[in-house]
């Protein structure tokens, strides 16, 4: 049973994380000509997965002030890493947001394994909806490391890494179903601090066109859809 469902959380993972830095790599060459909708776009797509998605969930499993309390934790927590990581300005940019989407996997399997010790149905529904929603925040995470001159080779590679925490968070949720079912609410909001960050402090305001809102909104419609 530990086995299984640490199989699918990690497929789900991986699948839905790597085909995202596929779908990237098959159209690179476009992204330099569309360099600010490509922003806007993976900025609408973690934004509307911050909305949408961790902090409604986190909200739901804790509560509005342990949610609003760890959300803040997050942001402090990235601007700490920030100003840690040793990269140009530009590259910076596209680590951050590969960073925030490993902090963001590993809640995501902990629901996943979770959800298995309920009703194994769910478990299996949860992991495909998760596993769909994982193909833009790939998707986002590649962008942004091309657009930072990244070889397609090392985006890929990335992109498949991304995915490996939600084969952990599996693990450990169905592991330790009844201490980390009480906690899903903490790592969502860290999470969704973490994706925060990024959007408003790397994303957006290097993006500043009409092209730029266009991906937003584009990006914020396909989450908001799957």
């Amino acid at each position: 049973m530990i086995l299984k469902v640490t199989l699918i959380g990690l497929l789900a993972g991986v699948l839905g994380t790597g085909i995202g830095g596929i779908v990237s790599a098959i159209f690179r060459k476009e992204v330099d000509k569309y360099l600010n909708f490509c922003m806007g776009f993976s900025g609408g797509i973690m934004l509307a997965v911050v909305v949408f998605d961790l902090m409604k969930e986190a909200m739901e499993s804790s509560g509005l002030i342990y949610t609003v309390v760890f959300t803040f934790m997050g942001v402090l927590l990235t601007m700490f890493i920030k100003s840690r990581l040793d990269f140009a300005e530009d590259v910076k940019s596209g680590y951050l947001i590969f960073i925030s989407i490993l902090l963001h996997n590993l809640p995501e399997g902990l629901a996943i394994g979770s959800s298995f010790v309920s009703a194994q149905t769910l478990g299996i529904t949860l992991a495909i909806v998760i596993g769909l929603h994982n193909i833009p925040e790939g998707l986002a995470t590649a962008l942004s490391l091309a657009g930072a001159r990244v070889p397609t080779k090392k985006i890929i590679l990335f992109t498949f890494i991304a995915g490996i925490p939600m084969g952990i968070g599996s693990f450990l949720g169905v592991y330790f179903a009844g201490i980390f079912k009480s906690l899903i609410g903490v790592f969502l909001s860290l999470a969704a601090g973490t994706m925060l960050f990024v959007v408003l402090d790397e994303i957006m305001p290097k993006s500043k066109s009409l092209y730029s809102i266009i991906g937003f909104l584009a990006g914020t419609i396909i989450v908001y859809c799957i």
